[in-house]
């Protein structure tokens, strides 16, 4: 029996599999006609977009999913939405998009509870010396004797200087409140009404570096964040201070973070460099004041991943047959 909607699943098989649960993918061909999960392709081409999106009234996209040109979009005449079970969208359409009827959305606030939850458990093992611990354990020692313990800090009433309000920004300072620390904040575009909603204080950038005990950076991948963290200011972060990038290794000028890496006076856990992966000989890996991660920050746990697929699914759903929609991405939404 034809079903009243056509929806293009065009992820590839692998990652389908991982962020698909089978009751929810059951649940979206109940109500459309959708391409079985095992017939994916392992990899998507512009020609299986062509053919997938012939009629489809929404398609889901995720990593991996080529971007869209003018003449899909053109061929793709019935297309109501694109539910993208990633993060940003800037790179999957063109400008010629936001002339369409077509609406998107994406995971992004999903895929920022990740992202925040990660940061915290860097910055509480980190402020334990959990891996350090760990390490000297493993190698015969008990406690590492006791002047290391009392060197750990516990977050209750330290200062945690957070870089960018964003989706993860926010998540982080959710995430914090329980534990009693001073949070402040420096973003130019929060206002101060929007940070005493928030519940944290507006802080300048170079008061924010000398002041804190834990920077975490959160701000988003533009030209106009590069290097925020640089040459010039990196010298101002507080002396003991933890540092924490689980957003873009662009914005931090790597030479002047080493520089004061090698002091030895602060501590880094970072999940993101420029490029990715560092070279083999990167004073990152050498380090020993360094916490490296391979940029598994965001959306990357086994539950997470299925949080995608199924709101990517609801989203279609509730979008399809009521017309509503909670992650929708707008035009100018982007350009701020």
């Amino acid at each position: 029996m034809s079903k009243p909607y056509k929806v293009a699943v065009v992820v590839n098989k692998t990652m389908a599999y991982s962020i698909f649960d089978h009751k929810d993918y059951r649940f979206l061909s109940e109500f459309a006609d959708v391409n079985p999960l095992e017939d994916l392709p392992e990899k998507i081409t512009v020609e299986f977009m062509q053919n997938a999106l012939k009629d489809a009234d929404a398609c889901i996209t995720c990593w991996g999913t080529p971007s869209f040109t003018e003449e899909l979009l053109k061929n793709a005449g019935k297309l109501k939405l694109i539910a993208h079970a990633a993060g940003s969208i800037k790179n999957l359409v063109p400008k010629s998009f936001w002339n369409t009827n077509c609406r998107i959305t994406c995971n992004a606030p999903v895929i920022a509870e990740d992202v925040a939850q990660t940061t915290l458990a860097l910055i509480l093992c980190s402020l334990r010396h959990l891996w350090d611990f760990s390490k000297s354990t493993r190698d015969g020692n008990w406690k590492g004797g006791e002047a290391s313990i009392f060197t750990t800090r516990r977050l209750n009433g330290l200062q945690v200087g957070i870089l960018g309000g964003s989706n993860v920004g926010r998540e982080v300072i959710k995430i914090l409140k329980p534990f009693g620390c001073r949070i402040k904040l420096y973003d130019p575009y929060v206002s101060p009404l929007e940070a005493d909603n928030l519940g944290v204080e507006l802080s300048g950038l170079e008061d924010l570096l000398k002041t804190s005990d834990v920077l975490t950076l959160h701000m988003p991948a533009t030209e106009e964040c590069r290097h925020i963290i640089n040459e010039k200011n990196a010298p101002l972060i507080k002396d003991g201070a933890l540092f924490v990038n689980t957003a873009r290794g662009m914005l931090v000028e790597e030479a002047a973070l080493i520089k004061e890496l090698q002091s030895g006076r602060i501590f880094a856990c970072l999940d993101v460099t420029d490029p990715e992966p560092p070279a083999a000989d990167h004073p990152f890996r050498k380090l020993g004041n360094v916490i490296l991660t391979p940029h598994l920050a965001g959306g990357h746990t086994v539950n997470g991943r299925h949080m995608l697929g199924r709101n990517s699914i609801i989203e279609v759903y509730n979008y399809l047959t009521r017309g509503l929609l909670k992650y929708e991405i707008r035009k100018e939404m982007l350009e701020g």
